[in-house]
């Protein structure tokens, strides 16, 4: 079994509680390539007119907005096993945020129509596109509520709780980007809690 194919029937596996059939998953592995991204290299930037569908299979990537004044907004932290498409988060025919690998990354990349072809033709398959389009919107309303109703140590003990060694992997100044403070205020955040504990 290739790693392509292993790939797709644990995504599979993991948003829908129906089996799928063995060709239709052979189907849509076959329509997937492997791309790698060296650590801090570009995935997507916004202003792309892309549509495609990644899975990550190994690494760490950021997706950042830019403000009107420049500055870079940490939205969302995506590890091994979660999908992003770019057609989640298109205005107008161009991607409106930023993908960034924050280590080596290693990818499937499928291109959306192809998907959105094969999934008419095998319906279960938008079973699986459900799922992962609800853990988007979750993750979304999640972030949101975050925002607005808990403090900055609230979100940086969460992001600690998803990602344990966040701190080793990631440039401190996207955390605090992420929870929402200026670097300094991540450190006072930080030696509270080691002062805590």
């Amino acid at each position: 079994m290739t790693e392509i194919r292993q790939a797709v029937e644990q995504l599979a596996n993991r948003y829908t509680k129906i089996t799928i059939k063995e060709d239709v998953l052979s189907q849509l592995a076959a329509l997937g390539e492997f791309v790698e991204f060296a650590a801090n290299e570009l995935i997507v930037a916004a202003g792309d007119d892309e549509n495609k569908l990644y899975l990550l299979i190994d690494g760490l990537i950021r997706k950042y907005y830019l403000d009107y004044q420049g500055n870079d907004l940490t939205h969302q932290f995506l590890e091994s096993g979660q999908v992003f498409s770019t057609q989640h988060v298109v205005f107008s025919g161009q991607v409106m945020c930023n993908f960034e690998a924050l280590e080596s990354c290693k990818m499937v990349c499928f291109d959306y129509e192809r998907i959105q072809a094969l999934m008419k033709k095998e319906p279960l398959l938008t079973q699986v596109y459900i799922g992962i389009l609800e853990e988007t919107l979750r993750i979304k309303l999640l972030r949101e509520a975050a925002l607005l109703a808990e403090s900055a140590i609230e979100r940086y003990i969460k992001l600690k709780a998803e990602i344990p060694d966040i701190d080793q992997r990631v440039n401190h100044g996207y955390i605090a980007s992420y929870i929402g403070v200026t670097p300094v205020s991540l450190s006072r955040i930080r030696r509270t809690l080691r002062e805590e504990n």
